[in-house]
């Protein structure tokens, strides 16, 4: 069983809490049907859960209530560090908090043995297993990060540094040293049901979420790296930038755009070399002829 296939569920019974590990299946069972009154209710319901999977670590908890002093709290889990907080109680408000066994799923509890954990979150020896694989790694491609976060290739700038946008956030980074790999429980058996695939990177550059303050002709020229490729010949784009300020009479700022647009269309608007801004020399795939 996959960590992120787990339900992290704290019951709320009169300020006391009380944590389970659940399937999708018994939690349907044992809380959402029993506190919706409709098949609607129960579809929003079920919405909310999966909604928690695009919130990251901690946050994005889905809450129903059954009585006016009793509700419960519900996620699937992002990854390993979260399942050991939601174990430890960093998700509670009672510090009395405890685990309940009987009601947590059993193939949840298999899990934890698998994955070397203890129900208060400790490891009891390596969680997993790591196997590096070979990858082509493509830019718009989402990568998982075992930190529990999805990562979109926005631009290769070699074969292991990527400029990459946090899933979550939308702030960028810069990957330097970025290998991918497929683990499973360090206890338990290699199968399908229970390996995953993702990235760990040797140290991260981490930038704005705002395009605009981003030097990105800086960045392919500290991180690019000559490909290792051998051969007579290479693919090498040449990137010019031409600029130009025209002033556009126009009552509204979408005029304006509307008409440079038809002027740059109709040729009457002309860049050239008196234009010219900047150039970058950047590795291309070859065109097939």
């Amino acid at each position: 069983m996959k960590i992120q296939d787990m339900v992290l569920v704290i019951e709320n019974t009169k300020g006391n809490e009380k944590n389970m590990l659940m399937t999708l299946k018994e939690y349907k069972e044992a809380y959402l049907f029993v506190s919706c009154l409709s098949r609607e209710e129960s579809a929003q319901a079920l919405k909310e859960l999966f909604d928690t999977k695009l919130s990251g670590a901690g946050t994005g908890w889905a809450e129903r209530y059954i009585t006016a002093n009793k509700s419960y709290y519900a996620k699937f889990c992002s990854g390993s560090d979260e399942l050991q907080c939601f174990l430890h109680g960093s998700y509670n408000d009672d510090k009395e908090f405890r685990f309940d066994r009987k009601e947590s799923s059993r193939e949840c509890m298999w899990a934890l043995e698998e994955y070397n954990l203890d129900v208060n979150g400790a490891a009891k020896g390596f969680m997993f297993h790591y196997k590096q694989r070979e990858h082509e790694f493509q830019s718009g491609e989402v990568l998982h990060n075992f930190n529990g976060t999805d990562y979109k290739v926005i631009e290769c700038y070699s074969k292991k540094n990527f400029l990459m946008m946090n899933m979550a956030s939308g702030a960028f980074m810069v990957a330097v040293g970025v290998a991918y790999y497929e683990r499973y429980p360090h206890a338990g058996e290699h199968t399908k049901d229970n390996a995953e695939t993702g990235i760990q990177w040797d140290r991260g550059e981490y930038l704005s979420a705002r395009p605009s303050d981003i030097d990105f002709a800086a960045l392919r020229a500290e991180f690019c790296e000559p490909y290792e490729q051998k051969g007579n010949s290479f693919p090498i784009e040449i990137r010019e930038v031409l600029s130009r300020v025209e002033i556009i009479p126009a009552e509204t700022l979408g005029d304006a755009i509307d008409k440079a647009m038809e002027l740059y269309k109709h040729s009457e608007i002309v860049l050239d070399a008196e234009d010219f801004r900047d150039v970058s020399y950047l590795p291309a795939k070859a065109e097939s002829r």
